[in-house]
């Protein structure tokens, strides 16, 4: 599929605290010469919560920041190609994966286990909170790969036509 590609000026902003912000979301597969099409969204709790454009890309090297107190941020950099048309069939994809697959992933099983543990935590205490703090840990693990395979195969593969930017009116 294509998907029409308009030259731009500047470049969005992008950056987020505690989750908080404007990030990239929803990338394409990258074509031939490494570029996608990604949607920029401001995010709460890292949730998505509007789509604010969408734009042909470059991804280029995530940066780790040590910040104080042991903690760390990690940024990384694109390079921004052109502008495209909002699709609403990745922005309703973002929206469900992020809403719904992802907190039932993560929490699904963890819920599952402690609905069903009363007795085994009785019995066996000590492997039921090992088992308690692996069991997300796991799960976020087996997100992460689904976002990775997502990425690299079942993403749809989108050509960009590049089309001239649109003339301003102008009034004589």
């Amino acid at each position: 599929m294509s998907d029409r590609v308009m030259p731009m000026r500047t470049a969005p902003r992008l950056g987020t605290v505690n989750g908080f912000g404007r990030t990239m979301l929803g990338k394409t597969r990258p074509d031939a010469q490494g570029a996608c099409f990604a949607t920029h969204w401001f995010t709460m709790l890292m949730l998505p919560i509007r789509p604010l454009g969408r734009y042909y890309v470059k991804e280029g090297e995530t940066v780790d920041v040590s910040g104080r107190h042991g903690s760390s941020t990690s940024t990384t950099q694109y390079v921004f190609l052109g502008r495209a048309e909002l699709r609403m069939s990745e922005v309703i994809r973002t929206y469900l994966f992020c809403w719904l697959v992802a907190p039932l992933v993560i929490a699904g099983p963890v819920t599952l286990f402690g609905i069903n543990s009363d007795a085994f935590s009785h019995a066996h205490p000590i492997v039921f909170i090992v088992l308690l703090l692996a069991i997300p840990i796991v799960c976020m693990i087996a997100l992460a790969w689904m976002l990775v395979l997502n990425e690299k195969f079942l993403a749809p593969a989108r050509i960009p036509q590049w089309v001239e930017a649109r003339p301003a009116n102008r009034r004589a």
